[in-house]
């Protein structure tokens, strides 16, 4: 009976740490200061640290679970509206730490932003930039001034809605419950 017992606190545990292993909702502490100077001195200070600075909005969010010690991550597509340095394609891929730990962005499909990116390989952005929504960003864009149309008029989009790592979450779930069965049957058989 014990082992029997054994087997089923096992297979509890199991279903429990792959749920939790799951969860992009770590916590990690952010904090930022907000940079001296005026709104005008701050946007050309972050216009000047960025490798992309342009405004769009999000057509997608892909996210990536967390990883050992690696914070999940998710990576906004956006249909570009308005350049002001870096690529001026018309959709743009931008990654950042999943929301709620190490200081990701809160990407919100549908939305709009004026993203000052960071990266030399990929475009990332964090809490700490002077990213921001659309709707407040009238100063920015007043310093900013105006900005280039996208060239390529933006293309057709790849579906990035995150229907693949689910499904592979809940096979990956269902092989641990199937391993942790084949353990309690083995452990009753021979009990």
């Amino acid at each position: 009976m014990s082992r029997t017992l054994a087997a089923l606190a096992s297979l509890v545990l199991t279903v429990l740490g792959v749920a939790v292993l799951s969860s992009p909702d770590c916590a990690y502490a952010c904090s930022c200061a907000l940079p001296p100077g005026t709104q005008k001195e701050r946007v050309e200070r972050a216009l000047s640290n960025s490798e992309a600075v342009f405004s769009g909005q999000v057509t997608a969010i892909e996210k990536e679970a967390a990883t050992g010690r690696h914070p999940g991550t998710a990576t906004a597509t956006l249909r570009v509206s308005e350049v002001w340095k870096g690529p001026e394609r018309g959709t743009l891929e931008v990654s950042t730490a999943s929301q709620g730990s190490a200081c990701g962005f809160p990407f919100k499909e549908g939305r709009e932003y004026l993203l000052y990116a960071y990266g030399k390989h990929g475009l990332k952005v964090d809490l700490c930039s002077e990213s921001k929504p659309l709707s407040i960003a009238e100063a920015d864009l007043t310093v900013l001034g105006n900005g280039e149309k996208p060239t390529d008029g933006g293309g057709a989009l790849n579906d990035t809605s995150g229907i693949f790592p689910a499904r592979a979450l809940l096979g990956l779930l269902g092989l641990a419950m199937v391993a942790s069965l084949l353990v309690v049957v083995r452990l009753v058989r021979t009990g």
